[in-house]
């Protein structure tokens, strides 16, 4: 590139080292929180930190009295943009042409050995545009599948580089002015870069956000429902229950003899036991069900317009299920049963009262000698003699 002199250059670049460095600080405290961090964000720090890397070449070269003989702000541009692209690509999900841009990305920085400074900064240009073009895309696409608006600030950077480089050929080739040219994508780098740092900082709070929501009312382990998320999905099935006067069921699944399946073969077989039931659960409910995990070994299911004798029938091809499928660790089979109860009302009712007659109808199950199904419908409770092993 020839020589720029805008003005205020260490104010422009200590704000660039600072969004920079900001980027950065909120990754780190993303990560410090995050279990499974988000997919790219390894490759945007690497974009970052190489930008980074390319602005003090930038500066350095504008600096220095003496022409550079190779033109390394342009070859790192080109790079950038290119790791920009697959950074966008692994987050979008999409990975293809990684490749084929690569090989073109190669040669468009190779081609800094043999073009003169006003063809490599044309190289440069458009070589960088289609890379930030593509990235903005991906993003763009991203944040209409995904509903992420730092995404689609991203995309809006691609947008602008695809404007800027339009409007600097033009200069460049049509009216002559090559300096205007050299401003007008300075202007534009700058403006899509930060574009880019505020983007993927939107990002990953929005994603942050949403994983602390989803922590709130999911179980880690299962990934069913825990007693908050359970209290939220029901809230329009028990109002229109009770406006309709309609039949609810409750289903309250726990596990036989889990503190002893625990102890004797290990944590690790005790929560592959608790995914085998919360799988088998999830596999025979309904859309309507509501299943979720409400404590270490036991599981409750909310079924809708279901009357006792429905919830009866899945409570005990539940029983049946888990029984015939027993779990296999170290090629030794692990028997598991579980004790069902099942509770029912009509009209007018809350989670509480569901999970508690469940959990009592469950207790009788395991004091008559577990493996088996219990039931209560706001009478007198009593044993089910109708399923299960005596």
């Amino acid at each position: 590139m020839e020589q720029i002199q805008p003005e205020n250059w260490v104010i422009m670049y200590f704000g660039l080292i600072f969004v920079i460095t900001f980027a950065q600080m909120l990754v780190v405290y993303v990560l410090s929180d995050a279990g499974n961090p988000s997919p790219g964000l390894g490759l945007y720090t690497v974009y970052f930190m190489a930008a980074l890397l390319g602005w003090i070449a930038f500066a350095l070269q504008q600096a220095s009295a003496m022409p550079m003989a190779i033109d390394i702000p342009s070859v790192a541009s080109i790079l950038n943009s290119y790791i920009l692209f697959m950074a966008a690509g692994q987050r979008a999900g999409f990975t293809r042409g990684r490749l084929v841009l690569g090989v073109v990305c190669l040669l468009a920085c190779l081609s800094v050995f043999f073009l003169k400074p006003r063809d490599m900064f044309g190289v440069q240009m458009v070589t960088a545009a289609f890379f930030f073009v593509t990235a903005g895309a991906l993003s763009a696409w991203r944040c209409w599948r995904k509903g992420n608006v730092g995404d689609g600030i991203i995309g809006a950077a691609g947008l602008m580089m695809l404007f800027g480089v339009c409007g600097a050929l033009y200069q460049w080739r049509v009216l002559g002015d090559f300096a205007l040219a050299q401003a007008v994508i300075f202007g534009i780098y700058s403006s899509a870069y930060t574009l880019v740092a505020m983007g993927f900082m939107a990002s990953m709070l929005i994603e942050y956000q949403r994983s602390l929501s989803h922590l709130a009312t999911q179980d880690p382990l299962t990934q069913l429902l825990n007693r908050r998320g359970l209290e939220n999905a029901l809230h329009l099935t028990l109002a229109e229950a009770s406006r309709g006067q309609l039949p609810t069921a409750s289903v309250m699944v726990g596990i036989d003899h889990f503190r002893e399946l625990n102890g004797n073969f290990g944590n690790d077989a005790g929560d592959q036991i608790i995914r085998l039931v919360a799988q088998c659960l999830q596999r025979l409910s309904r859309a309507s069900d509501v299943v979720a995990r409400t404590g270490g070994d036991e599981f409750l299911l909310v079924l809708p317009h279901t009357d006792l004798d429905g919830a009866r029938v899945l409570a005990e091809r539940i029983r049946q299920d888990i029984a015939e499928r027993p779990l296999v660790v170290n090629q030794q089979r692990i028997p598991v049963t579980v004790s069902v109860g099942v509770a029912a009302s009509l009209g007018e009712t809350d989670l509480d009262k569901l999970s508690q007659e469940a959990h009592r109808a469950m207790h009788l199950a395991k004091r008559g000698g577990r493996n088996r199904v219990a039931s209560v419908d706001n009478q007198p409770i009593r044993l089910s003699t109708q399923f299960g092993n005596a």
